[in-house]
């Protein structure tokens, strides 16, 4: 009983509390979503009929985790018309094996992403105490992209590598960081920024040329990797690229294109639709994770490996002219949210008032199959 009660104690336990906790509240906000919304979006053909019988179930699988089940099952394919080699195979390949015990792709799906999360929960607890930073494990749960924490995506997974990587390299053990780097970046190309928020962390530690650019080559083998199974299957090492222009997105822009096409889309363009309606949260999430960013900078929280993360990262959606994805990136920034506790006491409150309310409709939009990025 002791040793149950010190467990539930450590972060170790809280973290299972809150994930529980969370799990359920996600789940009750998508039940008072089907009370307002039509259904939008037809349970996936090809997972068990228990799943697919409640959509309490199967919402949750919709759009990108549709095809992280499809290529976990099947492979890398066409599915509705889009090439799913945009999609990188770590998340997959975990499913498919975990799925070859549990005979359940959907469940297994399931159980990566929350095992993930739970980890990331605790490595960001480890993380913020080695910087001697509050917790916010309770924000990021509290984003306007909560409910892909709660969806098959990648999310969970990345953040969780990305957490252990960051609470590695600052503890110096450079050998378990180049791995959880390896393994980020074999699971979404934003893995590329860790790789280098790892080496300005290594060359900063007085480590010897050599040795970094070993463990620097070595932390982008999991991309390379997908590079070669790429040409391999298709004779194109950017096919991964190349996939993503079927989705409306990697077409490199201009930023000034990117902000004059969405400051159009939000007025001159603006009709009062869910589509519309998603644009503007796609907007004011993009905005208010830059003027975190910009905070961060002023008051120097973190220190360059970080600031470069954050940029590329930032950086990404707006040089290929497409926010679509903003409310689930401002997760992959999570070093961000260590600004939000220093907040004034009326700028926290906009901020958590903000940020719930988008959770809230984009869990109610995505459960009941409309797009929220």
């Amino acid at each position: 009983m002791d040793s149950l009660k010190r467990f539930f104690a450590s972060i170790w336990g809280k973290s299972l509390i809150a994930i529980l906790i969370w799990n359920f509240c996600i789940r009750l906000v998508s039940v008072i979503g089907y009370f307002i919304l039509p259904e939008h979006f037809a349970p996936l053909d090809f997972i068990g009929k228990f799943w697919q019988s409640n959509f309490i179930f199967w919402s949750f699988a919709n759009f990108d985790g549709e095809h992280y089940l499809s290529i976990a099952k099947y492979g890398y394919q066409l599915r509705g018309g889009f090439p799913q080699f945009a999609f990188f195979p770590l998340f997959p390949l975990i499913i498919h094996f975990v799925a070859t015990f549990i005979r359940d792709y959907y469940l297994a799906g399931v159980l990566v992403s929350q095992t993930a999360l739970y980890l990331a929960l605790v490595y960001l607890s480890k993380w913020a105490t080695e910087l001697k930073r509050k917790d916010f494990r309770l924000i990021l749960l509290l984003s306007p992209g909560a409910v892909f924490l709660a969806s098959i995506y990648t999310e969970p997974l990345f953040i969780m590598l990305a957490a252990m990587t960051m609470y590695f390299a600052e503890k110096k053990w450079w050998g378990r960081a180049v791995i959880t780097t390896l393994l980020a970046t074999a699971t979404r190309i934003n893995g590329i920024f860790l790789a280098l928020f790892l080496l300005v962390k290594m060359v900063k530690s007085g480590m010897s040329p050599l040795k970094y650019l070993k463990n620097s080559l070595l932390s982008v083998l999991g991309f390379l990797s997908y590079l070669i199974f790429l040409y391999c299957t298709t004779g194109d090492f950017l096919a991964w690229f190349h996939a993503q222009g079927a989705w409306g997105k990697a077409t490199a822009t201009s930023p000034l294109t990117t902000i004059f096409s969405y400051f159009k889309a939000v007025t001159f363009e603006f009709v009062p639709d869910l589509t519309h309606l998603v644009v503007v949260f796609e907007v004011l999430v993009t905005v208010i994770s830059i003027i975190l960013f910009i905070r961060l900078l002023l008051h120097k929280q973190l220190d360059l490996s970080y600031w470069l993360y954050l940029a590329g990262n930032l950086a990404l959606p707006i040089m290929t002219g497409s926010l679509g994805s903003m409310p689930r990136f401002i997760m992959v920034l999570f070093p961000l949210l260590v600004v939000v506790p220093g907040l004034s006491k009326l700028s926290k409150t906009m901020y958590y008032i903000f940020s719930i309310s988008i959770a809230f409709i984009g869990i109610i939009l995505f459960t009941r199959g409309y797009w929220y990025g």
